[in-house]
């Protein structure tokens, strides 16, 4: 019997293989198809776009979230955003025919992006910057994403007693993925069509707005004067530009573009430490590589420093000292370009006392590969200079020509496995010795010394791996105890041993060693999104008696910090009736992670990449009164 069954799955295994080269077959012929001005627009968009966009790129949002996007969103990444190279044969009237088809969004609701929600007059002049405050993506410069404060009323005792309080919706959007920020009664958070909201913290009423060029996908950092009040907000948008913001008078104080990379783009959260700004680079140019046609690859990851006054550039460093140089042809004949890559994806790490700043970086695009890539760096906060390099992982070359069913020309031989750091290292105190922790997307948590050169003390294997982690966006720790979310979603090239244990796990942070797991189980339909799945890709939060979480399939979760026992979860995956008039849904939660304080819990829901389930929505829970 056993023969049999195995002979049987043998059988399937070919079945499936020889199913997957007649799709590859397929979708290449339709890919390289002439365009023709008279194409129509359903044709139009399975022969440039749907081979990607109807599942063929794990990286490309599916057709579903695209049809969120207003026409004018979809035309400025086919003429000069992310899409320019795939849609540069095409000509500007076909840009617009595409645009057409793809969104679904209705003109009328274009005229005004709030439709209602503004606070009312009485409660705009109760404005109250003191009181609790969340400044910055890591609740402190050492990233802990540890909240203590006295204002704080939920523990372990009444998290279930979180009930939704109020919905806000980011129109015309697929996705809600920053993480908001507070000083007071003032929450600000910001959308994929670039508008900054500065919302009544109690009721999600909007106080104002404002429009930055770009989608802004990470935190806005608050920043405050001599007395601690809060004066400027700083972020960064998808087109590498930094803005500084008047909170007083809500007017642009100064815009800089700090990479002229047209790929480059700002993914982690800057910091604000004395009088700079200290900003990590990363870049969309492994989607560009895609196209078998474009030169892969140029950008280089970078630190940079700006002046906070004015913009000023104070230093930038490249996770990659030597330009790129041609390596070669790909395929088709187009110049292969290397070394190219090491982004930094992770928010930063200060150092007061060393006076360095400590970031994660991505893996090489091409090769040959670099000592800087799936490392941690430490580079001085003062002139940019980097003190050392722990690098990880070697020979990791991926970018994503990898993962498609076609077009693999820029695909490194041997490529992957894309064995990155999404999460920023976290910096602690045990037992009078600093410590790095830092958490890696191979599942792997490491122990550094930031006195010797970022040397191992000591490695826990947590989960198996994954390209949305392991651990993808961020841990959490007291100093005592190292909150690690695992992911372990889909197939990955190293760890085949390891079973997947998606859920949350506790390590002691004096030497590693496993406490606890919460192994979750999966609750996605049988045929769903290939992104839906109960592991923990997004950062996590912890408070004194609770780690939160929430998990790719939309279901946000309380557990109990001393032992890993659900103590409360809430599905989001779900319709809400929005505070400013706007269909708000749930979907995927990804990237930023919950914030706690006081009597309040805040998480955003919907993501659309990866396969995963979009949605738009902020959403406010509280205790019960």
């Amino acid at each position: 019997m056993k023969k049999i069954l195995l002979g049987m799955l043998f059988l399937f295994a070919l079945l499936l293989v020889g199913v997957a080269l007649w799709f590859n077959h397929q979708i290449t012929n339709v890919a390289k198809e002439s365009i023709t001005a008279d194409m129509d627009a359903k044709k139009l968009f399975d022969t440039r776009c749907g081979i990607c966009h109807n599942g063929g790129s794990p990286e490309a949002p599916l057709l579903s979230a695209l049809q969120l996007l207003p026409e004018a969103q979809i035309l400025t990444a086919m003429k000069t955003g992310v899409m320019r190279n795939q849609a540069s044969l095409l000509t500007d009237d076909q840009h617009q025919q595409l645009a057409a088809y793809i969104s679904k969004v209705d003109k009328k609701d274009l005229r005004n992006e709030v439709i209602k929600g503004l606070c009312a007059k009485e409660n705009l002049a109760s404005n109250n910057t003191d009181g609790p405050q969340i400044d910055g993506w890591g609740l402190g410069h050492k990233n802990h994403r540890y909240y203590n404060q006295p204002d704080l009323k939920i523990n372990a005792s009444n998290v279930g007693d979180l009930e939704l309080s109020w919905a806000f919706a980011y129109p015309n959007s697929s996705r809600a993925r920053v993480q908001p920020t507070i000083t007071g009664n003032t929450l600000f958070t910001a959308s994929q069509l670039g508008t900054v909201y500065a919302l009544d913290r109690h009721t999600g009423c909007i106080r104002w707005t404002y429009q930055a060029n770009a989608e802004i996908r990470s935190a806005l950092v608050i920043d405050r004067d001599s007395i601690g009040k809060a004066s400027r907000l700083y972020f960064s948008d998808f087109n590498a530009f930094v803005y500084a913001l008047d909170l007083n008078t809500q007017k642009l104080l100064w815009k800089v573009k700090i990479d002229n990379h047209p790929n480059a783009t700002i993914t982690g959260t800057l910091s604000v430490f004395e009088d700079r700004l200290y900003i990590p680079v990363s870049s969309t140019e492994i989607i560009e590589s895609i196209n078998e046609n474009y030169s892969c690859c140029t950008f280089r990851g970078s630190m940079v420093a700006l002046n906070k006054e004015d913009g000023s550039m104070v230093w930038k460093t490249y996770t990659i000292p030597e330009a790129p140089s041609q390596q070669g042809t790909n395929r088709e004949g187009v110049p292969r370009m290397g070394p190219a890559g090491a982004p930094i994806w992770t928010g930063v790490t200060i150092d007061t006392f060393r006076r360095v700043l400590y970031i994660g970086t991505g893996e090489n695009y091409t090769r040959p590969t670099t000592n800087t890539s799936d490392a941690i760096i430490a580079f001085s906060l003062d002139n940019g200079a980097i003190k050392w390099v722990q690098q990880t992982m070697t020979e990791d070359a991926w970018n994503g020509a990898c993962v498609t069913l076609f077009s693999r020309a820029n695909c490194p031989e041997e490529d992957g496995p894309d064995a990155d750091y999404g999460a920023p290292p976290i910096l602690v105190n045990s037992g009078g010795r600093d410590l790095l922790l830092a958490g890696q997307k191979s599942g792997a948590v490491y122990a550094m010394d930031p006195d010797n050169q970022g040397a191992i003390i000591w490695e826990q294997q947590v989960g198996r791996g994954g390209t949305m982690g392991g651990i993808h966006w961020g841990m959490a720790t007291d100093e005592t105890t190292l909150f690690v979310p695992i992911n372990d979603r889909g197939l990955y090239g190293i760890n085949k041993e390891i079973p997947k244990k998606p859920g949350l796990h506790a390590l002691n942070v004096a030497d590693g060693k496993k406490l606890w797991a919460t192994i979750e189980e999966d609750r996605c339909p049988s045929f769903t999104l290939r992104g839906c799945g109960p592991g923990i890709s997004a950062a996590i939060t912890l408070t004194p008696e609770v780690v939160y979480g929430g998990a790719l399939d939309g279901v946000m979760k309380a557990y109990a910090a001393e032992d890993g026992r659900e103590l409360w979860a809430y599905d989001t995956k779900r319709d809400y009736e929005a505070v400013n008039g706007v269909k708000a849904f749930g979907g995927a939660i990804d990237s930023d992670g919950p914030i706690v304080l006081g009597k309040q819990m805040f998480i955003s829901s919907g993501y659309a990449k990866f396969g995963e389930k979009e949605g738009n929505v902020l959403l406010a829970f509280a205790l019960k009164e």
